[in-house]
C-alpha cells in the first residue's frame, strides 16, 4: 500500500523535478516508510512513488521498480494477495526474481503478458507501467476501485497521482469546479467513478486500464460482472460460498507486518473476525467506535468478542473532535464526505498504529452485492410478484412484515408495473433494471465507489492498509450467479452470508436485520454551541463566495472546510 505519482510530457518538454519532488512530499502519509522517483534519460516523463511497506520489506522491493533489462518501470499502490501463485507460475515459465516482493510478480507479469496480466491479478491495485520499448504508459485500477487513481490529460502532458492534492502540486491552477459543489450543497450532486470536485480531474473507472503515449489515449474495460445463474442447490452454494470466502481471508491475511480487523458489531465484519478466529488465527487485534447514544453497537462487539477471545480496541468519537479533526480529514478526502459515519471510521483508522498493527482488514463490499441496503429489499419481493410467483411473493411479504413491519410498508404502488409494462413503461425505481440481481450490479459496479474512496482516504490518513475480503472477485461472481432467493430468503437480506456463518457466528449476529455500522448520533452533534457556531460562519462563508447555502448545516460545514483547503 503506498502513494503513486508521475508526469509525462509529450512535447519535448522536460519535467519540472523541484515541482514533482512535491507531488510525492504531499502524499507522506500514504507511503512514510521509503519515497522513490525515475525518470527516462530524457526526462519527459518521471514516476514517483511513496512506500508503506507490507510484504517483503527490504530495499530491494522499493519503487519505482526497475525491470532486469531496464525497458520497463513500475509504479504500484495496492496488494496482489495472489502474488506466490502467480511467481510459482512465472517460475515455471524460467522467469527469475530478485524480491519476494508482489510488486516484482506484477511487473514481471507484465513482461510475460503484456496488458492479459490483469486477468491474473486477485488484488487491490493502482498502477503505472512505462514501457520503454513501447514508449507507452500502462495504467491500471482494480475491479471494484478499491485504490484511487485520479489523472489530469491534456495535449501537452498527463499527470497522475493517488491523490488530487499530488496533482495540483504539479499544477497548482487546478481549481474547485464550483458547479459541482454547489450541486452538492444543493443535495443535487450524484457521484460517479470518474466524477471529481476540480476542473479537468478525472479518476480511471474502476475495472479500467490506459494507454498513453504521445499519440494515444486509450481506455479499456477488462472485467465486468456478468449475471449467469448456476444450478446449485442451496447446500452445495453455502459450501462454496464458505471455501470461496476463507480462501478470500487467508490471502488477505498474507503479510510481514502485523494484520488486525475492524469490528462494528454488524454482520459483515463479524463474519470477517470470526472466521479468522475458526480459520486458527489467535492473535488478532480488533478495532471498533463506540456512541454514546442508541446508536451503539457495543452489545453486539461484545458478543463477538468474548466468542473470539480477540483482544478488542475502541474509540468514542465525541463532538468535540469532530469538529477539531474535521478539516484535516476533508483535506485528506479532497471530496465531500457525505455523513459523519466517516469521521467515525476516520476515528477507528487512528487507533491501529498505536497498537502495533498495519494492515486492517473490513466489512466493506457486502451490503452492495449481497443486498444489505434497505431499499435493495423491496427489489426482491417485486421481483417475485412480477414473475408471477405469488406463493413466494405472499410468503416474503409476511416475513418482512414480522422483521421490519413496524417501521417499513411495501406501499401498493407496485400492483401498477405489469400495466406500465404493457405501454412500455416503469416506475423510476427500476431505472437500473427490474430483477434484484441487475439492481445488486448497478450497486457494486457504481454506488460501492464512493464508500472505498471513504475506506482509502480513511486509512491510508493513518498509514494504514485496508483490505476487504468480501471484494473478492471471484466470490462475487460467484454469488452473481446464485438465484437471488439465496441472497434474499425468509425475510432476510444476506441469506447464503447468514446460513454460512451459522456456526461460526454468536446467534445474536445471526439474527440481527436491523443495520447500523460506524453511526454517529450525527443530528445531536450538529446541535452543540460549538458547532452551530462554526456552522454560522460557513454560511456567510459561503454566501460571501457567491454560493447558496445547503438546508443541510453538516453541508454547508463540509463545503465551507473544502473551499478552505482547496481553494487557492
Amino acid at each position: 500500500m503506498c502513494g503513486i505519482a508521475g508526469v509525462y510530457h509529450f512535447n519535448e518538454v522536460k519535467v519540472d523535478l523541484q515541482k514533482a519532488q512535491l507531488m510525492c512530499d504531499v502524499m507522506a502519509h500514504r507511503g512514510p516508510d521509503g519515497e522513490g522517483a525515475w525518470s527516462n534519460q530524457s526526462n519527459s516523463i518521471r514516476l514517483l512513488h511513496r512506500r508503506l511497506s507490507i510484504i517483503d520489506l527490504s530495499d530491494a522491493a522499493s519503487q519505482p521498480m526497475i525491470s532486469d533489462d531496464a525497458s520497463t518501470v513500475i509504479a504500484f499502490n495496492g496488494e496482489i494477495y495472489n502474488y506466490i501463485e502467480i511467481r510459482n507460475e512465472l517460475i515455471g515459465l524460467d522467469v527469475s526474481f530478485k524480491t519476494n516482493s508482489d510488486t516484482e510478480v506484477l511487473l514481471k507479469s507484465y513482461l510475460q503478458w503484456g496488458v492479459k496480466c490483469l486477468s491474473y491479478l486477485n488484488g487491490m491495485f493502482a498502477f503505472a507501467i512505462w514501457d520503454d520499448t513501447k514508449q507507452e504508459l500502462f495504467c491500471a485500477r482494480d475491479r471494484f476501485g478499491e485504490k484511487p487513481f485520479h489523472y489530469y490529460n491534456t495535449e501537452d502532458c498527463f499527470v497522475f497521482a493517488s491523490e488530487i492534492k499530488s496533482i495540483k502540486a504539479y499544477l497548482p491552477n487546478i481549481k474547485i469546479d464550483r458547479l459541482k459543489l454547489q450541486n452538492y450543497l444543493d443535495e443535487r450532486f450524484v457521484m460517479d467513478n470518474t466524477t471529481t470536485f476540480f476542473e479537468n480531474i478525472n479518476a480511471l473507472d474502476p475495472a479500467s486500464y490506459l494507454i498513453v503515449s504521445k499519440n494515444k489515449f486509450e481506455k479499456h474495460v477488462y472485467w465486468s460482472i456478468e449475471l449467469k445463474e448456476e444450478k446449485l442447490s442451496f447446500d452445495e452454494s453455502k459450501e462454496k460460498f464458505i471455501t470461496l470466502f476463507n480462501k478470500s481471508i487467508q490471502l488477505r491475511l498474507r503479510s510481514d507486518v502485523p494484520v488486525g480487523s475492524s469490528l462494528s458489531g454488524g454482520l459483515d465484519s463479524s463474519s470477517i473476525v470470526c472466521s479468522v478466529s475458526a480459520l486458527g488465527v489467535d492473535n488478532m487485534q480488533t478495532f471498533s467506535a463506540r456512541f454514546k447514544s442508541e446508536l451503539d453497537e457495543g452489545k453486539w462487539i461484545n458478543d463477538v468478542t468474548n466468542k473470539t477471545s480477540f483482544v478488542n480496541n475502541e474509540i468514542w468519537p465525541e463532538p468535540s473532535t469532530f469538529l477539531s479533526e474535521l478539516e484535516k480529514m476533508i483535506w485528506h478526502h479532497e471530496y465531500p464526505p457525505g455523513s459523519a459515519s466517516v469521521f467515525a471510521q476516520w476515528c477507528v483508522m487512528k487507533l491501529p498504529r498505536t497498537k502495533g498493527v498495519k494492515v486492517l482488514l473490513d466489512g466493506q463490499g457486502a451490503d452492495e452485492y449481497l443486498a444489505g441496503y434497505d431499499e435493495l429489499k423491496y427489489y426482491a419481493l417485486w421481483e417475485h410478484y412480477h414473475k408471477g410467483n405469488f406463493k413466494k411473493f405472499f410468503e416474503e411479504r409476511n416475513h418482512f412484515k414480522k422483521h421490519y413491519g413496524k417501521d417499513k410498508s411495501i406501499g401498493y404502488a407496485f400492483l401498477i408495473d405489469p400495466l406500465l409494462k404493457v405501454f412500455g413503461r416503469k416506475r423510476e425505481v427500476f431505472k437500473y433494471g427490474h430483477s434484484l440481481k441487475q439492481v445488486l450490479k448497478y450497486y457494486t459496479q457504481n454506488n460501492l465507489n464512493e464508500l472505498l474512496r471513504y475506506a482509502d482516504r480513511n486509512s491510508m490518513a493513518n498509514s494504514i492498509e485496508v483490505r476487504l475480503p468480501f471484494l473478492d472477485h471471484h466470490l462475487v461472481e460467484f454469488v452473481f450467479s446464485l438465484p437471488m432467493t439465496h441472497v434474499y430468503n425468509h425475510g432476510k437480506t444476506k441469506y447464503i452470508l447468514r446460513e454460512s456463518m451459522i456456526n461460526v457466528l454468536p446467534d445474536s449476529i445471526y439474527n440481527r436485520t436491523d443495520k447500523i455500522g460506524f453511526a454517529p448520533p450525527q443530528n445531536s452533534w450538529m446541535e452543540t454551541d460549538q458547532v452551530r457556531e462554526i456552522v454560522k460562519t460557513s454560511k456567510n462563508d459561503l454566501k460571501s463566495k457567491g454560493y447558496h447555502v445547503s438546508k443541510n448545516d453538516y453541508q454547508n460545514l463540509v463545503a465551507y472546510y473544502f473551499i478552505k483547503s482547496f481553494a487557492e
